[in-house]
């Protein structure tokens, strides 16, 4: 039996150069070490037409559910950072609020890119000191 952690890597590369749907190429990426170093965005064609990943409502736990529209299915990831947070989607990203100090986090949900954003407060206070005028600062 073939070991499938151990084709080569240019190999590898082709392969994922051919999947298609950004579900499929997540699972790709979750096989193996030697098939998560191909699973970049330099080998997936994200011109490639998709239908969105429907995130579904939280459940408690350290998991969300995505719901795809092209495969008509649920699929479980586990996101421990979004767990008793309100998630707004944007872009294939999540920004994540949570409930009591109002700290932000932007996170990508298949990979572990997970970023702080500045609190609201702080984006008033440097767009006052950058648009002194309210109408200006309003557009910002």
């Amino acid at each position: 039996m073939a070991n499938w952690a151990e084709l080569r890597k240019d190999l590898i590369d082709l392969i994922a150069k051919r999947v298609k749907a950004i579900e499929d190429f997540v699972a790709f990426g979750s096989v193996c070490n030697s098939w998560r170093s191909s699973a970049i965005k330099v080998n997936f064609d994200s011109l490639s037409p998709q239908l969105p990943l429907l995130m579904l409502a939280d459940k408690g736990d350290d998991y969300r559910e995505f719901y795809s529209l092209s495969k008509k299915k649920v699929s479980r990831v586990y996101l421990p950072e979004v767990k008793e947070r309100q998630c707004h989607p944007t872009e294939g990203w999540i920004c994540t609020v949570e409930f009591d100090t109002t700290e932000m986090t932007l996170l990508h949900p298949f990979t572990p890119v997970n970023t702080k954003l500045p609190l609201e407060k702080e984006l008033w206070d440097l767009a006052e000191e950058e648009f002194p005028d309210p109408e200006l600062r309003m557009r910002y």
